[in-house]
């Protein structure tokens, strides 16, 4: 059951094509007036839009990067905070419950405007104001359904904040608790300055404009489709001042069905992009040659992973933990990895990835020994008729329509389920993941927001609800609570992997894969190893044209 628009994949031919031909068209030189050419890259993560208080996806924390600073911000090479829009940060006690900032004094928005510790202030209130809003109408029952605000921002990071203070220069962020992870919060994109004279406090703007302070100023943007940015000559922080302008081209899935990935292979292939950041058909990545001379290439373990989650709330058709369980029993890993992604990615059984802290296989642990027929014989005794049905929603993704079937072949193979697939544009499907009114499951990548375990079990599974289950463990809350307050990360790996082995009983998100970051160039680009990190930040800047 299912309704899935997709067309085949691009065949391995092409592969070989890209691998020795695609150098051709990219040479890019100055123009006679001496203006520098852009670099254009490539993406398949579009943002939902670029108001920092509003969004709260990938592609739009990467362009966020970009266009506004936060207080706090990472250096290549270093995953901690380093100040950025701030002269210095820290704790101003040994509880870890008051953090203060000294705003710099030299910072200018694009609009003119002097960037002040008021700005700072409206930038994280009117995220908590937005939120609060979508809570009071969602409760408010003469409001229709569909006029209600939906808020898809990044509110859940902010769950420790309790207030935000202004003391002359010093910004002072009082928390409900100890937050060993809050400068790791306040470095990614929810700690965004906006100019409080250009944003609602209760709306996100939807104008395609951006008023910030960083590396760069947005000249022109069509959503879904390019982003041109030029150096900001007024930029004053911890990063080096850009040089190239940049033209960013979004790749979303065609009129036609054509998938992001094979879109974005053919502008490779075709010389349209200096950058290839995105993503391409697993098929295509699997046969390419990283020692081929003309290109630049680096790869890294990415901070992305691919969960499969579930709406836990009552009356929601997976809300019986037992369910899920069966379902996480049901998932091959392997298959997906090895037969859908070519090897592209790796197998994943637990939250937290490789590379964090407390990163273990609880998922493996736990469900490798099921046996389906153990599995339907307790939903039948628990009153389950089966198969049980539900509906499993998917947007955008490498390979993401092989994926979804994959998925659904598995959960169905033994009788214990009936799965109905959407595909969903990602315009609707991320409002629809965070209204009301979610899926019952769904198929997402998750990127760290920041270089801490607490990035996937904070989020994930504590009181943030970073991905709209309705999921909720006074156990798990209260362990999440004592690894905030240890500031040495290390330390708090034990408690890590025990909330994650508690996860697994419930298993409201179920992890299958990690991805690899994977960035290509010609060789007369150089910068493409400091472009991302597992800090969020897409470093635009660092590219230079040689």
């Amino acid at each position: 059951m299912r309704r899935i628009r997709a067309r085949g994949a691009i065949g391995i031919g092409l592969a070989v094509v890209l691998v020795v031909g695609a150098i051709g068209g990219w040479m890019f030189f100055q123009s006679d007036d001496g203006e520098k050419e852009p670099i254009v890259v490539g993406s398949s993560s579009t943002p939902s839009m670029i108001d920092p208080g509003g969004a709260y996806d990938a592609g739009a924390a990467m362009l966020v990067s970009n266009l506004y600073q936060s207080l706090l911000t990472y250096a290549p090479g270093l995953e901690r905070p380093v100040p950025d829009a701030a002269e210095q940060c820290d704790f101003a006690d040994g509880q870890l419950t008051v953090f203060r900032c000294t705003l710099r004094d030299d910072l200018t928005f694009s609009s003119g405007r002097t960037v002040t510790p008021a700005d700072v202030k409206f930038s994280y209130d009117r995220i908590l104001a937005m939120a609060e809003r979508a809570e009071r109408e969602k409760a408010d029952e003469s409001i229709p359904e569909d006029e209600k605000f939906s808020f898809a921002g990044p509110a859940s990071l902010l769950a420790s904040l309790e207030a935000v203070r202004i003391d002359g220069q010093d910004i002072i962020f009082e928390l409900n608790q100890p937050d060993a992870t809050f400068p790791f919060i306040v470095a990614g994109s929810a700690g965004a300055i906006v100019d409080s004279e250009s944003y609602e406090e209760s709306e996100p703007r939807d104008d395609g404009e951006a008023v910030g302070s960083g590396p760069y100023v947005l000249t022109d943007y069509e959503p879904y489709e390019y982003a041109a940015l030029e150096p900001n000559p007024d930029y004053q922080g911890a990063n080096q001042s850009a040089e190239f302008p940049i033209t960013i081209r979004y790749f979303t899935e065609g009129e036609d069905g054509t998938p992001a990935e094979e879109l974005l292979a053919e502008a490779w292939e075709n010389g349209e992009i200096d950058v290839n950041d995105g993503k391409m058909p697993p098929q295509i990545m699997a046969d390419f040659d990283s020692s081929d001379l003309d290109y630049r290439v680096t790869e890294s373990t990415g901070a992305s992973i691919r969960v499969l989650g579930f709406n836990t709330r009552e009356g929601a058709p997976m809300a019986d933990a037992a369910l899920r369980q069966a379902a996480a029993a049901m998932l091959d890993r392997e298959a997906i990895t090895r037969h859908v992604h070519r090897n592209t990615v790796e197998s994943l059984y637990s939250l937290i990835p490789v590379g964090f802290t407390g990163h273990g296989t609880p998922y493996y642990d736990r469900y490798r020994d099921s046996d389906a027929e153990e599995l339907r014989q307790e939903l039948e005794n628990a009153g389950y008729e089966l198969p049980v049905p539900f509906a499993l929603g998917y947007s955008r993704g490498a390979a993401n329509h092989e994926e979804a079937r994959v998925v659904e072949q598995q959960l169905e193979a033994d009788g214990l389920f009936e799965v109905e697939i959407t595909y969903y544009d990602w315009a609707e499907f991320v409002p629809t993941l965070y209204g009301n009114d979610p899926y019952d499951a769904y198929l997402v990548s998750w990127v760290a927001d920041y270089p801490d375990p607490a990035a996937f079990t904070d989020v994930l599974l504590g009181p943030g609800d970073g991905l709209n289950t309705g999921f909720s463990s006074d156990d798990i809350n209260g362990r999440i609570a004592t690894t905030r307050q240890e500031p040495d990360r290390g330390r708090a790996s034990e408690e890590f992997r025990i909330i994650h082995e508690r996860a697994t009983e419930s298993a409201p998100i179920i992890p299958i894969f990690q991805d690899k970051a994977i960035t290509i160039s010609g060789q007369d680009i150089t910068g493409i190893q400091h472009l991302a990190s597992n800090g969020g930040v897409w470093r635009l800047w660092e590219l230079r044209r040689v």
